[in-house]
């Protein structure tokens, strides 16, 4: 005989907030119960404790959902979950478990724990849902019951992007000094406040000016990468950024004379003033600022040659 079910009532909310160790925002999931009556009159119910998700863009996690055995005068019951993902947009990928329909056995008083899994891809902020049907079969009969329905929320992800505020690109001289002024700028899309990591590399022909360096927040160190004075300078900025808010730091590096005393930069070519600042702990990585030294050209004869692609033109 088929049971008759009607779903009762929501009942409890707890929540669970994941960071990581530098205190980022990861995601965020609360659970709840739903209670379905699956026989008539006073004979318990089925319990399942849903989720609702909230993840930032391109990043992933794992979730859980629980059903409960309270049906009583029954020796065991079998179970499956089968999400609709019909709603969700490209770039968002839910796996529950059974959802090629395989059962779970639990006997009376017990719960099973179904895990899932969601990435949420490049896909757009917003919200979405994935109902879950859940089938129950016994001995005596079965329930098609449509419990409830996962609630992902997706934000926005931080940025991270490198702007140069002044000094050459091109056209640069070789063996003269030479200044530039960046600036690194970090954006919080989402509702809360974010702490964020950043490291960069500046590479070693340059070195960086203390007082041409300031942040509108939080604190940041430079360390010499290795120990002849003359290596990459690596950076670290902590900072806490208000939601919906932005922070930066502007820092100003300039050519350094090398161990044979003379001026960098020494030969010709494109050069990174540093490398893209990495947001830590979430796989960001800035643009990098790149700038063009001239090859300067000599006369042989009556032709002039170019260093840099090794090549001569008549001179007019």
């Amino acid at each position: 005989m088929k049971a008759l079910f009607s779903i009762i009532l929501t009942l409890s909310l707890a929540s669970l907030i994941l960071v990581g160790s530098s205190g980022t925002f990861v995601s965020f999931d609360a659970s709840r119960e739903v209670k379905v009556d699956v026989v008539p009159g006073d004979n318990g119910y089925l319990g399942l404790e849903c989720v609702d998700l909230v993840e930032s863009q391109n990043t992933g996690s794992d979730f859980e959902l629980t059903v409960r055995n309270h049906l009583s005068g029954m020796e065991s019951i079998e179970v499956s979950l089968d999400p609709d993902y019909s709603r969700l947009p490209a770039g968002i990928i839910v796996f529950i478990e059974t959802e090629d329909g395989a059962r779970r056995t639990l006997s009376y008083g017990e719960e099973y724990t179904f895990t899932g899994h969601v990435e949420t891809g490049n896909a757009p902020p917003g919200e979405y849902f994935v109902p879950i049907t859940m089938y129950a079969h016994w001995e005596d009969g079965d329930a098609v019951v449509e419990t409830c329905q996962i609630k992902l929320v997706v934000r926005g992800s931080p940025t991270i992007e490198k702007v140069l505020l002044s000094g050459n690109t091109s056209g640069i001289p070789m063996k003269t000094y030479q200044e530039w002024t960046f600036q690194i700028l970090v954006t919080n899309p989402t509702d809360n406040e974010l702490s964020f990591t950043v490291k960069d590399t500046i590479p070693a022909e340059l070195n960086v000016s203390s007082g041409g360096t300031a942040a509108s927040a939080g604190t940041y160190t430079f360390s010499e990468a290795g120990h002849s004075g003359r290596s990459a300078t690596k950076m670290e900025w902590n900072v806490t950024v208000p939601a919906g808010g932005s922070a930066h730091v502007n820092v100003t590096v300039f050519t350094r004379v090398n161990h044979g005393g003379q001026q960098e930069f020494t030969s010709c070519g494109s050069y990174n003033l540093n490398d893209g600042a990495i947001l830590v702990g979430y796989g960001i990585t800035s643009n990098s600022l790149v700038v063009t030294v001239d090859c300067p050209s000599e006369r042989r004869g009556n032709r002039c040659f170019n260093h840099e692609n090794q090549t001569g033109e008549m001179e007019k």
